[in-house]
């Protein structure tokens, strides 16, 4: 279907009306989403190091609420399609029962103070999972520095949903590093 109507046309390519219809500059954001794929990809390799003698990893369970969930649910995704671990994307404040030393938890909160996933990380630690955070900052860094967490660091300053190249390849690489993908 194509657009006939000329006055449309000149309006989708009025940058100032753009500007003023798109406030927060998502459609910028949206256009940078490849390079911050290709971004999140070089970073997929920072997480700090991680303790020694962790036990098989049976399931995984990615934490987040909102933008910050959809690196988990696409990585989710991956995992099904390419390995053989179960993965539940789990968006609230506690955590399913199964949870326990052979679970990895990834926890994906892009400002780090979602109360949510604070509430889940909590929970992870308390049933002695395994944790990875994805974050740009925030309490939950600063939890994962203090209980020596494995934990990657994107960059931060814009709204979660367009942050989802950011929230994913992290994953992905910290699940790939773990030997869950079979292919």
């Amino acid at each position: 279907m194509s657009i006939q109507n000329p006055v449309v046309l000149d309006q989708l390519t009025d940058i100032s009306l753009l500007h003023q219809i798109d406030p927060l500059g998502m459609l910028d954001l949206v256009l940078k989403f490849p390079a911050q794929c290709r971004q999140s990809v070089a970073l997929s390799n920072t997480f700090t190091p991680e303790p020694p003698h962790r036990a098989e990893i049976r399931n995984i369970v990615s934490i987040g609420l909102g933008g910050s969930a959809i690196g988990g649910d696409f990585a989710r995704c991956i995992v099904e399609e390419l390995g053989s671990t179960p993965f539940q994307v789990n968006r609230d404040y506690s955590l399913p029962g199964y949870v326990g030393p052979h679970t990895l938890v990834l926890a994906g909160s892009y400002s780090g103070n979602t109360e949510e996933t604070l509430s889940a990380y909590h929970a992870a630690k308390a049933a002695s999972a395994q944790v990875a955070v994805v974050t740009s900052g925030g309490a939950i860094r600063k939890l994962a520095e203090k209980n020596g967490d494995p934990f990657a660091i994107v960059p931060g300053g814009q709204p979660p949903r367009s942050a989802s190249g950011y929230m994913f390849f992290p994953m992905l690489a910290y699940i790939q590093k773990h030997g869950l993908l079979n292919r």
